[in-house]
């Protein structure tokens, strides 16, 4: 065994003592060094076999470490260059080989994939555009989930959407109209799977951009595109889950694109508090529950967007929602004292049901005519009710109970529908006309009950309480019109417009508020737990009632000039308002208010500078006269 070991260090010492290396420099054409460059050595022999291999340091030298005496070959090579190639040959010491210059040197390529990462944030004027795949989402997540991942946008707990600080109006869907102005439909149900890019705009109002004619409203609107693998066939989504205490949630979507059209089917119903469509009859109607409690909601909803190319496109949806909400809260009070306690409950519900119709033609048989028809129409029912209890006791003897019920019922109709005309001359540009008119009807009714009682344990068991019935009956008719007029002074190339508009609106309010306090018959007695309606008398109480009829007139005079430039869009000028009001009531002739008249004038500015793509000064001004 000593001599194998002494033979096999003796050995490895020969075969070190005649290992060698070969130093040299890689070049470009001019000298320039070039750093990483791949240096490989090869056997000199008919097969090249590879040997050994190293890269170059930022000055561009090399060094091939171990190698035995031979004949070989450097090959250097460098991304860009053609390779160079060097015969040496090592005989009992290490080399220097002269510098290698490398000459450029290209093939031409067949295909070329380039692959990069797409910007998170674009501002494009009156655009911000997010990239949807720059934010990562969970598996099947709505738009809204997309939303609160945005830089500026944020998500109320109602579902409203703002976005730096705007609210969102509508949510498009490839630039048209998605179930008209509900934007929740759009972000509670679509999934972000569809969705290319999302762009935040702010844009003038429906009206001034078919028509030109600023009208002093604008909006902020959002935009999904959609992306292209899913511009043609179907597609669309399901969910379902159910959960302790009897909570289930379920949706879906279903989409047809085809040739630039689409219809889309939405549906969700869940007991979970999560709204698909909004919940209409909250501004129309007395509720009680506030946003406390537990929420049931269905909802069904159909969207379409069809036609041929941009000449004839008919759109519109149909929305139909049930919302049931529940509260039930008890509430246990002790005051600092350390004397006084409270023991409340309360209960309430609400229950709607919700149907709307809303649908739009457009016609445009050329490019100087635009003709769009947009009927709609409502049907609303609401049923409320809440009730509050109270126990109150001082050092621990009661004290005062009260009682407090509330109920409403309510059902409303709405119709109505808009005709915007709009002609550009073809013999004298810039020239344009346009008409719009607009018809709206509502007509709402509603029962309002409420009982109150409080009793005086301290007071001798004393009572006092009171029982009335409200019923409430609004029907309103509003009738406008509006016609615009564009002129250009001088060449249109100038970008130099005289505007001129007159709008007149006439307004028919008329509401009934009939107020009944509801007094026991002889021998019947309030009851601190249930009021006994069925045995009451209905007495008009005249200083809580009225029955107006109101009517409101109002005109604007609108002239003004328009500037536009690749830089700046100007325009200013002044509107004239005459306004006409008057209000009687069928009740009290006291409270009448005569017929009067009233001349507003208001200056308008709407300025804008663009100083680059992403920077520009937007300053605005207007006036305007509402109904009181």
């Amino acid at each position: 065994m000593r001599r194998v070991a002494v033979t096999l260090i003796a050995l490895l010492t020969v075969t070190v003592v005649f290992a060698y290396n070969i130093k040299g420099v890689i070049t470009d054409p001019d000298g320039e060094p070039l750093i990483a460059a791949t240096v490989r050595l090869l056997k000199a022999d008919k097969d090249s076999t590879y040997v050994n291999g190293t890269k170059t340091d930022v000055d561009g030298r090399f060094t091939l470490t171990g190698i035995s005496n031979g004949n070989y070959i450097v090959e250097g090579k460098y991304i860009g260059y053609d390779a160079s190639f060097v015969d040496v040959q090592v005989a009992g010491k290490s080399l220097n080989i002269d510098t290698l210059r490398l000459s450029e040197g290209g093939i031409a390529l067949r295909e070329v994939t380039v692959t990069g990462v797409k910007t998170e944030i674009k501002v494009m004027e009156d655009t911000v555009e997010y990239n949807a795949d720059s934010y990562k989402t969970q598996p099947n997540a709505v738009v809204e989930d997309l939303l609160k991942r945005l830089p500026g946008v944020e998500v109320g707990t109602d579902g409203s959407i703002t976005a730096n600080g705007k609210t969102v109006t509508k949510i498009l869907l490839d630039g048209k109209e998605f179930f008209a102005d509900d934007p929740k439909v759009a972000s509670k149900n679509l999934p972000v799977e569809m969705v290319d890019k999302l762009q935040v705009v702010d844009r003038k109002s429906d009206l001034a951009r078919l028509t030109g004619v600023d009208d002093g409203e604008e909006e902020t609107v959002i935009n999904l595109t959609v992306k292209k693998g899913m511009k043609n066939g179907w597609f669309g989504s399901a969910e379902g889950g159910y959960g302790s205490d009897s909570h289930y949630l379920g949706q879906f979507n279903v989409n047809r694109f085809w040739n630039d059209n689409q219809i889309t089917f939405l549906g969700n119903f869940n007991n979970v508090n999560q709204l698909g469509f909004t919940d209409s009859n909250g501004n129309r109607f007395r509720r009680f529950g506030g946003n406390e409690g537990l929420t049931s909601s269905q909802a069904f909803g159909v969207n379409f967007n069809v036609g041929n190319k941009e000449i004839l496109r008919v759109g519109g949806n149909v929305m139909y929602s049930h919302n049931d909400r529940t509260v039930n809260k008890y509430t246990d009070r002790t005051y600092l004292n350390g004397v006084e306690t409270e023991n409340i409950w309360r209960d309430a519900r609400d229950r709607g049901h919700n149907l709307r119709f809303d649908f739009r033609v457009q016609w445009k048989p050329d490019s100087f005519n635009t003709l769009e028809f947009r009927p709609r129409l409502s049907y609303n029912m609401n049923d409320s009710e809440s009730t509050d209890s109270t126990l109150y006791y001082n050092s621990g003897e009661k004290a005062r109970r009260s009682k407090n019920e509330a109920s409403s019922s309510g059902r409303s109709l709405e119709y109505g529908a808009q005709l915007i005309y709009n002609h550009n001359f073809k013999r004298h540009r810039g020239r344009s006309f346009s008409i719009d008119l607009n018809y709206s009807h509502s007509n709402v009714h509603e029962t309002e009950h409420s009982f109150s009682s409080n009793l005086f344990y301290i007071l001798n068991d004393s009572l006092d309480a009171y029982n009335q019935m409200t019923r409430n009956h609004t029907w309103t008719d509003n009738v406008n019109g509006r016609v615009s007029w564009t002129e250009p002074l001088g060449n249109v190339s100038n970008g130099r417009f005289l505007t001129f508009a007159y709008r007149a609106n006439y307004r028919w309010n008329n509401a009934d508020k009939l107020v009944y306090d509801l007094l026991p018959l002889p021998g019947e007695d309030y009851s601190i737990f249930d009021p006994v309606n069925e045995h009451l008398e209905e007495i008009l109480s005249s200083d809580l009632s009225n029955r107006f009829r109101n009517d409101y007139f109002n005109q604007d005079i609108r002239l003004g000039f328009r500037q536009v430039t690749s830089t700046i869009n100007l325009e200013a000028g002044l509107s004239f308002v005459p306004t006409m009001s008057k209000s009687i009531d069928l009740i009290s002739s006291d409270r009448n208010i005569p017929e009067r008249w009233v001349m507003n004038y208001a200056p308008f500015l709407r300025y804008r500078h663009k100083f680059s793509k992403s920077r520009s000064l937007n300053i605005r001004y207007n006036g305007r006269s509402s109904q009181p």
